[in-house]
């Protein structure tokens, strides 16, 4: 039988579960592994239905379920002439977590997908700190507060310097109204959970703990949406520099 991978870190907000539940859910777990740490290469046709379900320990059903939401991530396509394929990485859905967090955490790829990231990060939240600066209600603008205040607080304890990063940054994106901003929450939380277990962007996160998150709350509370964006850009900025540096010594 197989089993799930355990996080060191738990994520502390609801955003909702990406995968089936059961049977199903480990299937889809252990085969998104297998395939985005090449095991499964692009453009390999994977083993037959009745040989996955022998070594994952599961039925046939479960296998076909688990094939159908990796073919929704992009991850393989079907055929009758030759079974299941590995799709190539560029058709893959990138930002989607489940994709993100399959990777093991050596993986090049991970690194890569990070530093892209981190830049999509610079284009859309400064954006979103502007937007939330008057879009925001008033128990959105104290969260993000007491949010920034608990990073600040939150000392040596990672757990609980994590918690505070994903609300405030999540409650930024909720406080901009736009629903196309908020459908990157779980990507955000994901990359900042990969930030926080194997240290992408430690430099950064020892730097913008200190008063970066504050300066940004500070101006969101005012209604300061240009500082907001400003404050929010050069907070991100350290995590890119880190991502880029790590990027180019790999």
């Amino acid at each position: 039988m197989i089993a799930e991978e355990t996080m060191k870190l738990q994520v502390p907000l609801s955003l909702g579960e990406a995968l089936p539940t059961g049977a199903a859910k480990v299937a889809v777990d252990t085969l998104g592994r297998r395939i985005a740490n090449d095991i499964y290469l692009p453009g390999q046709v994977m083993p037959t239905e009745p040989e996955l379900a022998d070594s994952l320990g599961v039925s046939r059903a479960t296998i076909r379920d688990a094939i159908k939401v990796l073919s929704g991530k992009g991850l393989v396509r079907t055929a009758r002439r030759y079974g299941t394929r590995v799709r190539p990485v560029e058709e893959w859905n990138l930002l989607d977590a489940d994709v993100v967090t399959w990777h093991d955490h050596g993986h090049q790829r991970l690194v890569t997908m990070f530093a892209e990231t981190t830049e999509l990060r610079i284009i859309i939240e400064p954006a979103a700190a502007e937007l939330a600066a008057s879009r925001a209600s008033k128990d959105q603008v104290e969260s993000i507060k007491q949010a920034a205040h608990a990073l600040e607080a939150s000392g040596a304890n990672k757990q609980a310097m994590f918690a505070a990063d994903c609300r405030f940054h999540i409650t930024i994106l909720d406080a901009t109204g736009n629903g196309m901003m908020r459908q990157l929450r779980p990507l955000i939380v994901t990359m900042l959970r990969l930030s926080y277990e194997i240290g992408l962007d430690q430099r950064a996160t020892e730097v913008v703990s200190q008063d970066g998150h504050s300066r940004v709350a500070a101006a969101i509370s005012k209604g300061q949406g240009a500082l907001a964006r400003n404050e929010m850009f050069k907070m991100l900025q350290l995590n890119r520099r880190d991502a880029s540096a790590i990027r180019q010594h790999e």
